[in-house]
């Protein structure tokens, strides 16, 4: 079977651009990413979580240099996946 996403593709919310693919991601724990997209078309910035598929390749993580990795999608995808390892923290009544 073909995976029908095998980038975790998503789709710009603000222009309705499809097959926006992520510019970075970081994992999630053992199963899952947070990814971030920037939209070629209208430069609007999000975040996405996804279930990591196996085989499917994982974005890379967030760097430094601002002509691959634009800094506010850094900044979005470490702020979600804080916010996520907190939830996950706190759902199990650990103290944060």
């Amino acid at each position: 079977m073909t995976d029908p996403n095998p980038l975790y593709g998503d789709a710009c919310e603000v222009c309705s651009t499809y097959d926006v693919f992520p510019e970075s991601a970081l994992r999630d724990g053992a199963y899952g990413i947070t990814a971030g997209y920037r939209c070629p078309n209208c430069g609007h910035v999000w975040t996405c979580g996804w279930q990591i598929v196996p085989g499917r390749a994982i974005p890379p993580e967030p760097g430094t240099d601002p002509r691959i990795f634009h800094p506010q999608v850094n900044a979005q995808v470490h702020e979600q996946a804080a916010i996520a390892r907190a939830r996950k923290h706190l759902s199990r009544g650990d103290s944060a």
